[in-house]
């Protein structure tokens, strides 16, 4: 298997733009880039434990960006023969 078969089946991978590591954007999209897409998410912030046995929170909304790899050019992953 070639270098860019292999790299084929990462485009569209979730990566981690600050890791230098094997889930890092530049080792896992095999220096093809990748793209950001910003999305919301609610979780559960401010929890307040209450006076016996229950946890009140807020549901907060928090944007967060996800980086995803870019799929190979056409011309690297066709097979020339």
């Amino acid at each position: 298997m070639d270098k860019a078969a292999g790299s084929l089946g990462t485009a569209g991978r979730v990566c981690n733009k600050i890791s230098r590591g094997t889930d890092g954007c530049e080792v896992m999209c095999c220096g093809r880039g990748y793209d950001t897409t910003r999305i919301k998410r609610i979780t559960k912030c401010e929890c307040k434990f209450k006076w016996c046995c229950s946890v009140e929170c807020k549901d907060c909304e928090e944007a967060v960006d996800i980086h995803t790899c870019k799929a190979p050019k056409r011309a690297e992953w066709l097979d020339q023969t």
